[in-house]
């Protein structure tokens, strides 16, 4: 599989420049870091969030940290809880599960960002598949989603 063709799209429309990194088939975010070589604080994971109420959000986290619900309360004034994958999968269209992009906005997601991410000078993320990556620099990456409120979202 290659790029999701929503995140293809979405990059072409914001004229955004970045490459594409390959790596050997991995399962989690922080171990496609590692076999890419890359600085796992500089890739970024996307969580599913559920608000109880039927509303989704993505909150996106470096590869290193936890998603605090608490910390994402605060700063969103409403009470979350993770999205179990089975839940959520068949809204991220073109993507192998647990390969989704962290750029909640092209799936039609409310997006926070963690600040430790937004303060890096490059961001890797997956493509939609399990042996590929997107790289950016950081800048390009929150011009992707001009909307996402950022903060300290992490433990």
């Amino acid at each position: 599989m290659s790029m999701a063709t929503r995140l293809q799209s979405s990059l072409t429309q914001h004229h955004s420049s970045y490459d594409l990194v390959p790596h050997s088939l991995s399962m989690t975010t922080r171990e496609a870091a590692r076999r890419a070589g890359i600085p796992p604080a500089q890739m970024a994971k996307p969580v599913i969030l559920d608000d109880f109420q039927g509303h989704w959000m993505m909150a996106v986290i470096p590869s290193t940290r936890q998603i605090d619900l608490e910390k994402v309360h605060k700063l969103t004034r409403r009470h979350w809880r993770l999205a179990r994958e089975n839940d959520f999968s068949d809204r991220f269209e073109g993507c192998e599960l647990g390969a989704i992009p962290a750029v909640g906005n092209v799936f039609g997601l409310e997006t926070v960002i963690d600040q430790s991410l937004a303060d890096q000078s490059d961001i890797y993320f997956e493509a939609g598949d399990h042996t590929e990556l997107v790289h950016m620099s950081g800048k390009q990456y929150l011009e992707l989603m001009p909307e996402a409120r950022q903060g300290r979202i992490c433990e």
